[in-house]
């Protein structure tokens, strides 16, 4: 949980100082491309042995810097601090692990400054752990486009592969509520 609770702590301290450094610039907001950052907490669950009662999910801070080329398209670096929530039967029934990745969005803006946007994204793991894994999601988030500070809110899929044969591939069901920082 520490290592978690300092990998967050740090990355909202970097994307401070590039929020600060892009507020500097004049009139980027009006530009068509610009660099851009999210913050979303995310929650996902697998394997239901009966209403209510996951086997396996997941839950963490997601922290995405990217570039937006123009109102539509845009790429971004996911880096997340998650709680894995494994086998219930198990002695030790949670990993923390982060990772961090590549992804891609395509926003469909529509009446009155809402939006849709199609996100893809990859990530793996960077800290030697108990688990580690490749972890792809798939999402639609709804929310304000083009407005400063919008939160929003998504539903998708998520896939994770274990690296070894400790725990089955799984695909899981993903929550997400975030918001643009910048």
């Amino acid at each position: 949980m520490k290592k978690s609770l300092l990998f967050i702590i740090i990355s909202m301290a970097f994307l401070f100082a590039c929020a600060d450094a892009i507020a500097q610039e004049s009139n980027y907001r009006e530009k068509a491309s610009h660099f851009y950052a999210t913050a979303e907490f995310n929650m996902t669950g697998a394997d239901y042995q009966g209403w209510g009662k996951p086997d396996s999910g997941s839950y963490g801070f997601t922290v995405s810097p990217g570039y937006r080329f123009n109102p539509h398209w845009a790429v971004f670096v996911p880096v997340n601090a998650d709680v894995l929530l494994l086998n219930r039967q198990s002695t030790k029934n949670f990993v923390e692990q982060g990772t961090l990745g590549l992804g891609g969005s395509y926003t469909l803006t529509m009446k009155d400054h809402m939006a849709l946007e199609f996100v893809l994204s990859g990530n793996s793991t960077y800290i030697k752990s108990d688990l580690n894994y490749f972890k792809a999601k798939a999402a639609v988030n709804f929310g304000f486009h083009g407005l400063g500070g919008t939160p929003y809110v998504g539903i998708g899929c998520s896939y994770l592969s274990p690296y070894s044969n400790i725990a089955n591939d799984k695909v899981m069901l993903e929550v997400n509520f975030g918001f643009t920082i910048f």
